[in-house]
């Protein structure tokens, strides 16, 4: 058996030395699956995870036999995001300085930051060489949301509706919830996917497919809104709302009528609302435990204010809080990339964080502003990317290529666009 597993394993790995193509597509259509993974030893290794690393060591192997056997053969690796990148892995290194455990620290700035970086930004960008790889990525990462979106839907069926609190959650599959037993995965991920169905419908020519793109899109915003997390509320207000604000920018009669739509529509979800702040009433422990997580932030954030207490230990001050054991067990990661950042890398890791989203603010903004008026699909592609972001002031995949390779297929269209208008001028 242990030899079968190694033949494929080796077939698997020339497949994608040799089209290293196809395990960016795996990549793309597997960034919501959280609930399947492989594990050597006590190592827990996401599918997705593994995935990424494997594509990532078969293209080193391909890069490699290319600068031996075709030392003419000119090649250019690209490094987006390199300074701030960089900046933050110096947060992260600095921090093991002050930490009780530095291997440790270590072990997850390798596994989280530098990981993502080169799994989920390097790599995309390095292997989407035209902008066809880039469509088809794109379409894969929306079909991994409709999946996510049909499981969601699916999970209605069998609830009792009218005695307890029914919501979108992932289905039972092989004993294992694939998407995340948590509606904030589901909420985190059709944020997304949502604002890529958009992205998809401008490349439609046929007006019947578009109306059918809108009909999606429609029922991913109820999905989302089914999912009854506030996070995901929140999120996709803002999007609706930026929206709606730039459709309607220079219409005032457009304007009026997006108004008395919203009404319309919060009339329609009052009972949701009703429904919501029931759930809230019921659950008021989950806002206490983000409380007590930001307190317990808080206090590491003066213990050691400048570069915190290293990577990954957020989950070890947590579990040496007698308060929240006593009043919640097991402990948990930050609910926040705020939490994790002032605990873990302090000032100077947040000060960094930020910087780096205002780099890709700034980028996004300016080609926003170049390029917009004519193609129509930046709008929906960047507010799917806001909400990639915006989301993790509340959850925990900060670090994970769910979030981060979205953004690394925006950045790589603006890139596109950038060559093609400088090769007309």
């Amino acid at each position: 058996m242990i030899g079968f597993l190694i033949l494929g394993a080796l077939a698997l790995l020339i497949i994608l030395i040799a089209w290293p193509v196809l395990g960016l597509y795996a990549m793309a259509l597997s960034l919501p699956i959280i609930g399947w993974n492989f594990y050597l030893g006590n190592l827990a290794v996401p599918f997705i995870d593994l995935i990424a690393f494997s594509t990532f060591i078969a293209f080193s192997i391909r890069l490699f036999f290319s600068l031996i056997f075709s030392p003419q053969q000119k090649i250019v690796l690209k490094w987006p995001l390199l300074f701030p990148f960089a900046l933050f892995f110096l947060a992260n290194i600095l921090s093991i300085s002050g930490t009780s455990q530095p291997i440790e620290a270590f072990y997850n700035f390798l596994r989280w930051p530098l990981f993502l970086y080169f799994a989920y930004i390097f790599l995309p960008f390095n292997i989407i060489t035209n902008p066809k790889i880039l469509k088809k990525t794109v379409i894969l990462v929306t079909i991994s949301a409709g999946l996510v979106l049909l499981s969601g839907f699916l999970s209605l069926y069998g609830q009792d509706w009218q005695n307890s609190f029914f919501r979108l959650k992932s289905i039972l599959i092989f004993g294992v919830y694939p998407f995340g037993e948590n509606q904030n995965l589901i909420a985190e991920f059709l944020n997304i996917g949502a604002f890529f169905i958009l992205v998809i419908k401008e490349f439609l020519k046929n007006q019947r497919v578009k109306r059918m793109a809108d009909i999606f899109f429609i029922l991913a915003i109820i999905g989302i809104i089914l999912t009854f997390s506030r996070a995901g509320w929140l999120t996709l207000g803002l999007q609706l709302l930026i929206y709606a604000w730039y459709k309607t920018r220079s219409r005032s009669q457009e304007k009026l009528a997006v108004v008395i739509i919203t009404i319309f529509s919060l009339t329609l979800l009052s009972p949701l609302l009703w429904k919501m702040n029931i759930l809230q009433d019921k659950n008021i422990s989950s806002t206490e435990n983000r409380w007590l997580l930001t307190e317990i932030s808080y206090q590491a954030l003066k213990e050691k204010p400048l570069f915190g207490h290293g990577s990954g230990q957020f989950v070890r001050l947590v579990d040496d809080n007698i308060r929240f054991k006593a009043k919640y067990g097991e402990a948990v990661d930050a609910h926040g990339v705020l939490q994790k950042l002032i605990a873990e890398n302090g000032l100077f890791g947040l000060a960094v964080w930020l910087f780096l989203l205002g780099y890709l603010l700034k980028i996004g903004l300016a080609a926003f502003k170049k390029y917009s008026p004519q193609l129509k699909w930046m709008l929906p592609f960047g507010l799917a990317i806001f909400g990639a972001l915006f989301f993790q002031f509340f959850n925990t995949s900060y670090y994970k290529g769910k979030v981060w390779l979205p953004v690394a297929l925006f950045l790589i269209a603006i890139n596109f666009l950038e060559e093609r208008y400088a090769r007309k001028n």
